[in-house]
């Protein structure tokens, strides 16, 4: 049998999908109720959500998936800020919004993979480990 722990040489596609959405309810849908309401717990949670989003999905995948979680969630903020151009052409400036969006692509990518690879060590470290059976003599 093949050791779970070792990296697959193909992207987990469904944990690209799981991710997003879970990018997408418990990291885009607070920040976008804290920043109505609370500045500063949004400033927080804009870095601080990707790294736990991302180390919760690292964490409950099957095998090792670090590349995902960062996979998904460049593709939210792709899909956000493409999402806003298309239904606001004209209230957003498109050549400031490329260059932002790009570097916070990058950004959540490595946020991601940080927030990844922490949740794959919580595997690692707190799944428990099947029993060792030990025979009677």
């Amino acid at each position: 049998m093949s050791d779970p722990s070792t990296q697959s040489k193909k992207l987990q596609w469904k944990w690209i999908g799981i991710s997003l959405v879970l990018y997408a309810v418990f990291y885009l849908l607070p920040l976008v109720i804290l920043a109505t309401k609370a500045e500063i717990l949004s400033f927080v949670w804009l870095f601080a959500g990707v790294i736990v989003v991302g180390a919760v999905s690292g964490y409950f995948s099957e095998g090792v998936t670090i590349l995902e979680p960062a996979i998904a969630g460049a593709g939210l903020i792709f899909l956000f800020f493409g999402t806003m151009i298309l239904l606001l052409p004209r209230q957003i400036n498109i050549g400031g919004v490329v260059l932002g969006t790009v570097i916070l692509m990058i950004s959540v990518f490595l946020l991601s993979l940080l927030g990844a690879w922490f949740g794959e060590r919580a595997q690692k470290l707190w799944r428990s480990k099947a029993p060792v059976q030990t025979q009677n003599p």
